[in-house]
C-alpha cells in the first residue's frame, strides 16, 4: 500500500525515489527549491512524512519524468493541505 502518492487524473502517482531516498523540496527555497542544490533527501517514509506536513514538496513519478509537487498529494489516503 502508497502511503504518500499524487492522485491526478484519476491515478495515484508514487513518489519518486533517487538513491533510495525521497526527494523533497524545502519551501524556505522558494522558487529555487526545484534545484538539484535544494534538494532534501530523506530515507524513512517516516521523514518525508513529516517533511510534507510542514509544507514541504515531494517529487512524485509522472507519465514523462518526476515532478516536484505540493497539490493533490495524499498521505494515508487524507488529503494533505
Amino acid at each position: 500500500m502508497m502511503r504518500i502518492y499524487r492522485l491526478f487524473a484519476g491515478e495515484k502517482w508514487a513518489p519518486a525515489r533517487k538513491n533510495g531516498c525521497f526527494v523533497l523540496g524545502d519551501p524556505a527555497c522558494k522558487d529555487k527549491k526545484h534545484h538539484r542544490s535544494n534538494e532534501v533527501l530523506v530515507r524513512s517514509e517516516e521523514e518525508a512524512i513529516e517533511l510534507i506536513g510542514k509544507g514541504f514538496s515531494i517529487r512524485i513519478e509522472t507519465g514523462t519524468r518526476p515532478s516536484l509537487v505540493r497539490r493533490n498529494v495524499y498521505v494515508d489516503g487524507a488529503l494533505v493541505k
